[in-house]
C-alpha cells in the first residue's frame, strides 16, 4: 500500500485546503485535486522554495513533496481568441503554453 501524504494547497487570498494524496501519485494528479478541492480552475502549483510544479507526469516523490508541505496554488488567466469559425482557448503554464 502507497504511503499518504498530506499537504497544505493554499490560494494567495488565503483559502487552503489540506489534501491527502498517495506519495506515488503524479503532479497532474494533485493539481486535479487541487482544483476540485479548490473550486478553481487552470492551477500552477509553487512549493514553498520557489519551483513550480510543471511536468504533469513527474511523481511527487522525485518532486521531493515531503508530509505537511504547504503549496502555492496560482490560478492562471485564460485566453481566448476568436473568428466567426474557429476560437483557441489558451493559458501559460510554467514554460510552456496549454491550449
Amino acid at each position: 500500500m502507497a504511503k499518504m501524504l498530506r499537504v497544505n494547497v493554499a490560494l494567495p487570498n488565503g483559502d487552503s485546503q489540506f489534501l491527502s494524496i498517495s506519495q506515488s501519485s503524479n503532479v497532474k494528479e494533485l493539481t486535479n485535486l487541487a482544483e476540485n478541492s479548490l473550486g478553481k480552475k487552470f492551477l500552477r502549483l509553487v512549493l514553498a522554495d520557489g519551483r513550480n510544479l510543471v511536468d504533469p507526469s513527474e511523481s511527487l516523490q522525485s518532486a521531493g513533496l515531503q508530509e505537511g508541505d504547504c503549496i502555492l496554488a496560482i490560478v492562471l488567466q485564460v485566453q481566448v481568441a476568436s473568428t466567426l469559425r474557429a476560437f483557441a482557448l489558451w493559458c501559460c503554464g510554467g514554460d510552456r503554453i496549454t491550449t
